[in-house]
């Protein structure tokens, strides 16, 4: 059985001499390996195509044990990445912590677009946010259903635009003013009224917008302090020598 479809190149390893294993993600299977026999030595089935970041038209053979990729199209191969390092360190980092969410199929479709559009962005921008991975961590725990809304208090329902700062306990993952009492225990963080309201923007915006984000330091600390607790108690990630490791 064979298919066609376009899929963006998550990573690429070899095994023998000339082929070359490919990690895959796409709208309709999500995450998912395929081989391409050959693939190492072949300029007429897989010109330009067997790169990390690229987008790619492949056609795949199905088996009972593993997918071959049979040839494939270059559609986009984001090369800007590659010739500067800052936009390369950025892509790098929201490539690995893509991969280290797994994102089921029931979101594969938001996540492949949010990841193309990130990558379109990080390629077509003139000086990208420093904060951008940051931001696509959030938009991607957001979107994936893992982090809560911070629109209103969880205990009284005041809503974050009113108060001028909150807590968020990161085991129960609840936003609470200062006039509700907090549980005993638990990792607290602080946010003043512009962390909530950044955090607020990036889950309805795009990364096309993020450029146009400009938190004060302080406000920038506390949504950074935010995603890193979040994500290591919630998500079981942390960053460490240069990837993400499940805890």
């Amino acid at each position: 059985m064979e298919f066609s479809e376009k899929a963006l190149v998550l990573r690429v390893g070899r095994f023998r001499e000339i082929d070359a294993w490919v990690r895959l993600f796409s709208p309709s299977r999500g995450m998912y390996t395929a081989f391409a026999f050959g693939g190492c030595r072949s300029r007429r089935r897989f010109c330009g195509c067997l790169d990390v970041f690229n987008h790619v038209h492949f056609k795949v053979k199905t088996g009972r044990a593993y997918h071959t990729l049979l040839e494939g199209r270059l559609v986009n191969g984001h090369g800007r990445l590659r010739a500067e390092p800052g936009r390369l360190g950025m892509a790098v980092n929201c490539l690995k912590f893509f991969e280290a969410v797994e994102v089921g199929p029931h979101g594969a479709r938001a996540a492949h677009d949010l990841l193309l559009e990130a990558l379109a962005t990080l390629t077509a921008e003139t000086a990208p946010s420093r904060l951008f991975p940051l931001y696509f961590r959030a938009k991607v725990a957001c979107d994936q259903g893992f982090f809560p809304p911070l629109a209103a208090c969880h205990g009284c329902g005041a809503p974050s635009e009113d108060i001028p700062w909150a807590v968020f306990h990161v085991e129960e993952g609840r936003l609470l003013c200062p006039a509700c009492p907090r549980p005993v225990r638990g990792t607290f963080v602080r946010l003043g009224r512009d962390a909530m309201r950044l955090l607020s923007d990036v889950r309805s915006a795009g990364p096309a917008d993020w450029g146009g984000f400009e938190p004060s330091p302080g406000a920038a600390g506390e949504f950074s302090r935010l995603l890193d607790r979040f994500v290591t108690y919630h998500l079981g990630l942390s960053w460490e020598h240069g990837t993400f490791v499940k805890n």
